[in-house]
């Protein structure tokens, strides 16, 4: 046999070889596969080493993952599940307190405001006078609320698409970051399974 002429039906001899190597080769293909290796030495050869291979694999032990395993597997996602809920929860904490914060502000500008309003209309009176006081302080509100009014006008007839732009943009990302927030917390309905359990 001439092993130095090369076979014009190698790919398809060699796909015959893997499927009865594996059993799965019809009879009468195995006997044309048979015929086509007595008059050539290629794939005789082929075959031959095909054969040795998997001789060898089959007799080597299977060799599974090293003891410990599945449990440093485990271990590794559940401190990913905790650096997530500790990210998750400095986050919620983040926004929670600026939301908090924002109404301080708010409320402390709204303090100050009526105070400079109650020292700008007339000093304090004194106790005894206190239905005057209560009229005073009324007055005083209204007159806080007239120039709340008059410069919160003032500023959106100057500055209105801009100011509205810029806080329709901020609830935005408020809520968008809330929803992100709740979609990934920890715990929720997504829930990693790695094929132990």
């Amino acid at each position: 046999m001439d092993m130095t002429v090369e076979c014009n039906r190698i790919e398809d001899m060699t796909e015959r070889m893997s499927l009865a190597l594996d059993g799965l080769l019809g009879e009468a293909e195995w006997r044309e596969l048979e015929a086509h290796m007595v008059s050539c030495g290629v794939c005789q050869a082929e075959w031959q080493a095909m054969q040795a291979i998997s001789t060898m694999l089959s007799e080597s032990a299977m060799v599974g993952p090293p003891l410990g395993f599945a449990i440093r597997v485990e271990r590794r996602m559940g401190e990913h599940a905790t650096k997530r809920r500790r990210v998750f929860g400095g986050v919620a904490v983040l926004t929670s307190s600026l939301s908090l914060a924002g109404l301080t502000v708010a409320a402390i500008l709204i303090l100050l405001g009526a105070i400079f309003a109650w020292q700008w209309i007339a000093p304090l009176p004194p106790i005894h006078q206190g239905t005057e006081v209560v009229s005073k302080l009324a007055s005083g509100a209204g007159l806080l609320g007239k120039g709340a009014t008059l410069f919160l006008g003032d500023l959106l007839l100057q500055y209105g698409p801009p100011l509205a732009l810029a806080l329709a943009l901020g609830l935005v990302l408020l809520a968008g970051l809330w929803i992100w927030l709740v979609s990934r917390r920890p715990g929720g309905s997504r829930r990693h399974h790695n094929g132990y359990a």
